[in-house]
């Protein structure tokens, strides 16, 4: 099963901070690389105050039950409790939101990612786009990285 038939891979907003002299900035909190605990959750107290000129789509916020996967190394993945919504997730982020007819908890996919499994299947699958070991994640990796390909082989063999 791919990520991409369970899950819906959104980009994070790309927001300008301005300095040009405009009365409509939107005052807005914003997620960094250091936001993102290497054990899989948010650290609201690291997050970034920024006053944009753009505004972020409704869909480039966090909801809870989100995972956010950042796209560069270490490439974390952090779960979003309830409490936690409304952060704009940066360009150098995805949003991972479980399709509404899907049955699986998307703590699963946090816990995949962060694996060393999960990590081993993201580089084989960078690996077929490029030949080095790669420092950034393209989506089209991302999207279609299998997860349950080695539990499918351990229950044929039982």
């Amino acid at each position: 099963m791919k990520l991409k038939e369970i899950a819906e891979v959104i980009r994070g907003a790309y927001l300008v901070e301005g300095k040009a002299k405009r009365k409509k900035k939107k005052a807005c909190r914003e997620l960094t690389m250091v936001s993102l605990e290497p054990i899989s959750f948010l650290d609201e107290r690291k997050l970034l105050d920024v006053n944009c000129e753009n505004e972020a789509s409704p869909k480039q916020l966090t909801k809870a039950g989100d995972v956010i996967v950042s796209l560069y190394h270490p490439m974390i993945a952090c779960y979003v409790e309830k409490g936690q919504e409304g952060y704009v997730v940066p360009h150098y982020m995805v949003i991972l939101r479980t399709l509404p007819y899907v049955q699986i908890d998307s703590r699963f996919i946090v816990q995949f990612i962060n694996s060393t499994r999960g990590r081993r299947a993201l580089a084989e699958k960078a690996r077929e786009f490029d030949y080095v070991n790669p420092t950034s994640l393209p989506i089209a990796t991302l999207s279609n990285v299998e997860l349950l390909a080695d539990v499918n082989r351990l229950i044929e063999r039982y």
